[in-house]
């Protein structure tokens, strides 16, 4: 039907039709026409693809070679820059954890009553051989180096906890949580004071580091009753867990045995040290699917710590404290050393005091005036160095902050089992490595530290 048809003749006028020369034009709105003509730059996909209002092609953006170029630096700096993060905290954490380890055992050293050491003769007379007496004026402040030592990351923790509770939420733990946590606490508190102010000083520095390589005890027995059916490769973890107990045992047995035919009094202590000490990362090596009921009820304690440590640890920090000073108090008073001193003596031992050089003259053939021909002593008098102990300290608090905030970053990064736990295994071997050569190089020359070290300190 057309148009004329519809609306019949225009009155008046001719009739309505194309105009001329569009005869040919079609004029139709039909949707089905394929819209695939040149003038659209369209797709050339079959009449049934093809919708009216999909006209239009996508085209990717042109290739920029300088944005290529771009892209590809970027990507080679990530992979420097993880690189990089990887080797950079592996090595503040190994160097960190080695002078840490370095200086703790450098100032229990000078804990041992009536110490002796050999001392440099270039300023006195050459040709002759003199020993330096650590003085109780020297004890006293590398004691209380080591009780500042303690205390500044035991305040860290109040202070931390106090903030959260105050300011942020906190919940409160249940009583029977709270004892299991100060019992683990104050075991390992109790074991430390004995390890710093009895066992160390009484050992050579070498066997001393070594033996804080088996201070993990009950962690180790904690990690093997924690595994369970579901994990994988269980049976080769609990062998590792055996061989790993083995080798913590040495620290309760072999070298108890080897101080006992020394003739060393420490050599009873060294086991109760040891194992005291290892209860202070239980936390770490429980899991409630453990099959002991124990463990798995110390797993427990473990989840629910999440949501109540600031509260927890706000009062066990303050006790950690009052005990680590209570305990060194008393072990100091059992291995003979005078209490008196720590409070009369704190302020001079931190500045210039006199320390006592001995020249021992040994005589061929008896003498007449000394009945049996005994050794002369010579006693001659040196100013110490009064900022020794504080530095000292300065380094190992340092030391250590670095050590946990780069092993912190590790874990947070997910890089922790190259740049945390490695160097954190290899800091044991690379002390005793180091403190093998420094001893060796200062038994054969007591000159060779002079200018760094003051001649009469060093380790044991």
């Amino acid at each position: 039907m057309g148009a004329q048809e519809i609306y019949g003749k225009v009155s008046g006028g001719p009739l309505l039709g194309p105009r001329p020369g569009m005869e040919d034009v079609d004029f139709s709105d039909d949707d089905t026409t394929p819209l695939t003509e040149s003038i659209y730059n369209g797709s050339q996909r079959s009449n049934l693809e093809t919708k009216g209002w999909d006209v239009f092609r996508v085209l990717p953006p042109e290739q920029d070679s300088s944005s290529e170029n771009i892209q590809k630096w970027l990507g080679n700096a990530v992979k420097f820059l993880k690189v990089f993060a990887y080797m950079f905290t592996f090595v503040v954490v190994l160097v960190c954890g080695v002078v840490s380890k370095g200086t703790t055992l450098f100032m229990a050293s000078q804990l041992k009553p009536d110490r002796t050491i050999e001392y440099c003769n270039h300023d006195l007379e050459r040709g002759k051989n003199y020993a330096a007496k650590i003085s109780v004026q020297e004890r006293v402040a590398w004691t209380w180096c080591i009780f500042f030592a303690f205390l500044v990351p035991e305040l860290g923790t109040t202070f931390r906890s106090a903030r959260i509770c105050m300011f942020k939420s906190c919940r409160r733990s249940s009583f029977s949580d709270f004892l299991v946590v100060w019992v683990f606490e104050s075991m390992h508190i109790v074991g430390l004071s004995l390890l710093l102010f009895v066992v160390l000083p009484e050992l050579d520095v070498v066997k001393g580091a070594m033996l804080t390589n088996c201070l993990c005890f009950i962690p180790a027995v904690l990690g093997l009753a924690s595994r369970h059916h579901k994990e994988s490769k269980r049976f080769l973890k609990v062998i590792m867990d055996l061989v790993a107990i083995a080798g913590q045992c040495t620290g309760l047995f072999i070298w108890p045995i080897v101080e006992f035919q020394n003739n060393n009094f420490v050599a009873g202590t060294i086991p109760i040290a040891v194992f005291l000490t290892s209860a202070g990362w239980w936390e770490n090596y429980v899991d409630r699917r453990s099959p002991l009921a124990p463990v798995r009820q110390l797993g427990r304690i473990k989840d629910r710590l999440k949501r109540t440590r600031y509260f927890v640890y706000f009062f066990v920090s303050v006790w950690k404290i009052l005990l680590f000073f209570s305990s060194m108090l008393l072990f100091l008073n059992l291995n003979g050393a005078q209490i008196g001193p720590l409070f009369s003596e704190f302020k001079s031992s931190f500045v210039s005091h006199s320390i006592n050089i001995t020249h021992v003259l040994d005589r061929a053939g008896p003498l007449p005036d000394l009945p049996g021909g005994q050794k002369l002593e010579e006693i001659l008098q040196i100013l110490s160095v009064g900022s020794t102990p504080f530095y000292v300290l300065l380094i190992q608090i340092t030391s250590a902050y670095l050590a946990y905030i780069f092993g912190k970053f590790a874990c947070k990064i997910c890089i922790q089992g190259f740049s945390f736990a490695f160097p954190v295994n290899l800091t044991i071997p690379v002390v005793v490595s180091l403190l093998i050569s420094a001893c060796g190089l200062r038994n054969g020359d007591p000159c060779f530290f002079k200018g760094s070290i003051p001649d009469y300190l060093y380790w044991t």
